[in-house]
């Protein structure tokens, strides 16, 4: 007769288990068939796999097809009894793994649960609905052992009134379980969210609510483990999604590792006293708790950048670690060997009799019992518990922070100007749900303080950006998840308070959609100079509703700009390009939807030069006779709505600067050659074809162009210098003369006026200021450089006072404390040193464009 695992035959290791186990001596008494049952060929055969089939068909036999509920569940327990004594002898023979062992045990609790499930339905008649059962703990992760507490949490959907259902459904099952106790499976329901207080049967919406508003470090770690045990599939998929997001976090930072000491301290100082420290192979120094914890730990922190770590095996988490470079090799391997020696003395001292223990008997004779169990002399099994507990207290003590000394974190309020508005916005983002204050929102909030208060410091008005951080948590709904996330990504946080730092508009569009935030430092989108063809394609794959969401579109793009802005990553130039790819695309498709495309719009100013910023409007001369399709146009892009306005046109750049916005080209080419002053003439050295009929507007640019050129010949310098000195001494005259950004002398006009009269002295047309500066640069390098440069500096400082408000402002604030907050705004340490260098500025601009008129005096 061939061996049988560590025995010479069957019949050996049969009457060794029975000698072993108390539990098995009691069922062959109570149940003799059991006995001839298990020695038959088939059923001790270790290699015949006994699946959900085999044993439903087992338990109706037991059952005699009885539909009496109490025999069914007499039945099903004494499927389990018997199914737990060949697993056990299996496993006592050592003709199994372990692996194979709690496969099968979870396998056979599993299958229970089903049944359990499928009667309680029976019972109660209810009409389908769904729900499901999911495991947790050792039967989640497929390691159940013989006497383990079955960790089950109840899940329905909430649609249709199903909750009261559900509820019933959930006590139905709890009382088919405790009908069939004593022998049958105990189950556990404090997993649930709330624990022992909270609802039976949680609905997935508020087990999504639960996990990320008020989710606490163990319960992340006890969801790796969970999946579907009966049930719904669709269900329990829903929440897979769930348990994965929770569980594996994009944004936790290292200090889960702290939170997983503190609960180990706490398991050993209060489960456990100084004689089972040791003796506990579960729960004491160096147990199997120790090596769920750093495998559990290290899946949390990062599971998310490792998908391979988000094994519910906790062998196969301890090698994932390994090819993740995370546990060197020899030590993975060493936690390995002391999980499997573990899990094989836990399963020996259950299957005693069956009764849920972890404590190796102090007992000599029944301590050797189970070192013979498992082919093991007394001496050197205890060398190997000793060994193996030595080695993982030492891995664990190098991970956990055993000894560190943890301060309270304090808040530094003297940061503020005014501490005591600061005081209270800290105050109130450490109150959490008014219903149930989370504990986790005040770890994380306090695992935040260093990286906040340190970012605020960088922030021109810490007050404002405190406030507004506030707001910003109160609308994002899930305080903890929120700070967690910033606490591992510090980056993230700056750009934020930076947001709040720079723009008024900006932070409102963030406040009404928290989600946009996220959504763009995810994508690749602030790295990214969209072009108009690609602006145009992604509007077109927009449907219905154009208005509306042309709008949200439009907001949410201009958010992402602004980021590149804030964040340095694109310059000036690009920033005003993307912003006029961004209108021309809209108003391309607008043409379209408003049937106006028979008319040709041009672009002139800014619009014109490609050269569109924070609160821009649209300069524009329509050409043609569609004046139904041009106000139709008119009030798509300019309509207010809850979503807000795409752009406002301005026309006042058409003939007369009123009546009609869409006129004919033969009433442009004869206002302009015969009516128009020459600072209309000047204007259209901008103008550049946009969109609509491309005859029309080809045939205007070639006008335009002949037109150029024809006043080139005879500019009027009188009229041009008085026409400057006029606007410099009208507009803006509420504000003193140096405040003026555009209209003071050597401000943006003097830049602009200087490189127009050149280019047309020239006889070059070119609607953009940028490329204007390189063919200057051609013939007047040091000019060239100089008119650049303070032309950037104004539009720079112009750019940073509209983001606020993203509208139109071209002069400095007057009051003190504002321009020091511009100062700084631009980087400048005082509101003196920005002054010096926007006057020598000044000066250097009206020198640029005394020489860039120098071709012809006055």
């Amino acid at each position: 007769m061939e061996n049988f695992g560590r025995f010479a035959n069957k019949d050996l290791a049969l009457e060794a288990f029975q000698d072993f186990s108390e539990f098995a001596r009691t069922q062959f008494k109570a149940h003799p068939e059991w006995e001839e049952w298990l020695k038959s060929p088939e059923i001790s055969d270790p290699t015949h796999y006994r699946g959900l089939g085999r044993l439903k068909i087992d338990w109706e036999e037991l059952a005699n097809c009885s539909l009496n509920l109490e025999n069914r569940i007499d039945a099903l327990k004494k499927l389990k009894q018997r199914e737990i004594l060949r697993i056990g002898f299996f496993d006592f023979a050592l003709v199994w793994s372990l692996e194979e062992v709690l496969k099968a045990l979870s396998l056979l609790a599993d299958f229970s649960i089903e049944i359990i499930l499928d009667l309680a339905k029976a019972q109660l008649g209810f009409p389908a609905f769904p729900f499901a059962i999911l495991s947790m703990g050792k039967l989640g992760g497929k390691e159940l052992n013989y006497s383990s507490d079955i960790d089950l949490l109840f899940l329905h959907n909430e649609s249709n009134g199903h909750h009261d259902m559900a509820n019933r459904l959930g006590k139905k099952i709890v009382q088919l379980f405790s009908m069939a106790y004593g022998g049958f499976y105990r189950i556990d329901l404090r997993l649930r969210p709330d624990g022992n207080s909270g609802i039976l049967v949680p609905s997935i919406k508020y087990c999504e609510y639960y996990y990320s508003a008020l989710g606490e470090s163990w319960e992340r770690m006890a969801l790796i483990k969970a999946r579907k045990s009966a049930g719904d599939s669709a269900l329990a998929y829903e929440f897979e999604i769930l348990r994965s997001l929770f569980s594996f976090p994009r944004h936790i930072t290292e200090e889960m590792f702290e939170e997983v000491f503190e609960i180990k301290s706490r398991i050993e100082k209060e489960l456990l006293d100084e004689s089972t420290k040791k003796r506990n192979i579960k729960l004491g120094e160096g147990g199997i708790r120790e090596i769920e914890f750093i495998a559990q730990s290290f899946q949390v922190v990062y599971g998310a950048r490792y998908p391979i770590l988000q094994s519910r095996s906790t062998l196969e988490t301890l090698e994932a670690l390994t090819e993740c470079q995370l546990i060197p090799r020899k030590e993975m391997e060493a936690l390995k060997l002391a999980y499997y020696f573990f899990r094989q003395v836990e399963n020996r001292l259950q299957m005693v009799a069956d009764l849920q223990t972890h404590l190796i008997p102090e007992n000599i004779v029944q301590k050797k019992a189970i070192a013979s169990s498992l082919g093991l002399e007394l001496e050197p099994f205890e060398e190997k518990l000793e060994t193996y507990r030595m080695t993982v207290r030492k891995l664990f003590s190098s991970i956990f922070p055993l000894s560190k000394e943890k301060g309270e974190s304090i808040f530094h309020f003297e940061i503020f100007p005014d501490p005591q508005k600061a005081y209270k916005d800290i105050q109130s983002l450490l109150d959490s749900d008014p219903i149930k204050p989370s504990a986790r929102v005040s770890k994380s909030l306090k695992r935040l303080y260093p990286i906040l208060e340190e970012t605020l410091k960088k922030t021109v008005d810490p007050n404002l950006c405190l406030s507004r951080f506030v707001q910003f948590a109160e609308k994002y709904g899930t305080k903890a998840m929120l700070f967690e996330s910033f606490a591992s990504s510090p980056k993230a946080l700056e750009l934020l308070l930076r947001l709040f730092d720079s723009s008024s508009f900006f932070t409102e569009i963030l406040l009404s959609q928290p989600d946009l935030f996220e959504e763009i430092c995810r994508s690749d989108g602030l790295y990214t100079k969209k072009t108009v063809e690609e602006f145009f394609n992604e509007l077109g794959r927009i449907e219905k509703d154009h208005r509306t969401k042309y709008r949200l579109y439009r907001k949410g793009e201009l958010f992402r700009i602004f980021l590149r802005d804030i964040l340095g990553i694109a310059s000036l130039i690009d920033i005003e390009e993307e912003y006029t790819a961004l209108a021309e695309a809209i108003l391309k498709h607008a043409c379209n939807l408003c049937h106006a495309q028979s008319n040709a719009i041009i672009g002139v100013g800014r619009f014109g030069g490609r050269e569109l910023g924070y609160g821009s409007d649209l300069d524009c001369l329509f050409i043609g006779n569609n004046l139904n399709g041009a106000l139709e146009l008119n009030r798509f892009l300019s309509e207010m709505l809850p979503s807000g306005i795409l752009y406002n046109f301005d026309f006042r750049l058409r003939p007369h600067g009123e009546g009609p916005i869409v006129l004919e080209e033969e009433m442009y080419e004869h206002y302009y050659r015969s009516v128009a002053m020459f600072w209309e003439i000047q204007a259209l050295h901008r103008a550049r074809f946009v969109c609509g009929n491309e005859e029309y507007g080809r045939r205007f640019i070639r006008f335009v162009d002949d037109l150029w050129v024809d006043w080139s010949r005879r500019i009027p310098w009188k009229e041009f210098f008085e026409l400057r000195e006029k606007i410099q001494k009208e507009r803006d005259s509420s504000v003193p003369v140096e405040c003026r950004i555009k209209t003071a002398p050597g401000g943006l006009m003097d830049i602009e006026l200087g490189l127009q009269i050149w280019l047309m002295g020239k006889q070059i047309r070119e609607p953009s200021m940028w490329k204007a500066f390189l063919l200057l640069e051609k013939e007047e390098g040091h000019t060239a450089r100089l008119a650049r440069e303070g032309y950037v500096f104004l539009r720079r400082i112009e750019s940073v006072m509209r983001r606020e408000r993203n509208s139109p402002i071209s002069v400095l604030p007057i009051d003190e404390a504002a321009r020091e907050k511009l100062a700084r705004m631009l980087g400048f340490d005082s509101k003196a040193k920005f002054m010096e260098a926007y006057f020598t500025t000044l000066e250097s601009n009206r020198l640029v464009f005394e020489k860039l008129t120098s071709q012809k005096p006055p």
